[in-house]
Order: structure tokens, then C-alpha cells, then sequence
């Protein structure tokens, strides 16, 4: 997973800005998706003295880049026509 992070408030309906604290620079971050279950993000954030880690809270919003799958071929090389919008949040400490 590369690229920015963002922080939303739960009640967001804007994701057009850079969120609650601005762009979070994690450590690490690693995104798991199961199939047919759960998607999900884990960071590691480093301490800063603006306390921007705190936003990620449980039941906050996160908005970062993750890796997409290739619609399967259906035949003679037309993929279906298929898009996924992914909306991650945190659901534990």
C-alpha cells in the first residue's frame, strides 16, 4: 500500500479534503482483503507532537489507496464491466 492517508469524522460526507489532521505519513501499513469478507488497513503511526494519531479512532474514516483486482476476463479478452468503491474504517485499536 502506497501514497497519502486520511482521517474522516464517522458523520463525513465530503472526503474532497485532507480530512481531520491532514495527511498521515504511517510507518507501515499493509492492506488484507479477504474474499467475500473483510477489507481492511494496518498502520503503524509514529508519535507526533500535533497528536494527529489520535483522529484514528474507532468509528473514524479512513481514506488511502489500496490495490484493486483486474475485473476477470469473460471471453475473448472483454472484461466485465465492474467497479468496486471500497470505504475502509477503523474497527479496532
Amino acid at each position: 500500500m502506497a501514497g497519502y492517508v486520511y482521517v474522516y469524522d464517522k458523520d463525513c460526507q465530503d472526503f474532497t479534503t485532507t480530512g481531520l489532521v491532514g495527511d498521515l505519513h504511517p510507518l507501515s501499513a499493509l492492506f488484507d482483503e479477504e474474499k467475500n469478507g473483510i477489507s481492511q488497513v494496518t498502520m503503524r503511526l509514529s508519535y507526533d507532537e500535533y497528536k494527529r494519531w489520535k483522529a484514528c479512532k474507532v468509528g473514524n474514516i479512513l481514506r488511502c489507496q489500496v490495490p484493486v483486482r483486474m475485473p476477470p476476463v469473460i471471453s475473448d479478452d472483454e472484461y466485465a464491466n465492474t467497479t468496486t468503491k471500497y470505504t475502509t474504517r477503523v474497527i479496532s485499536e
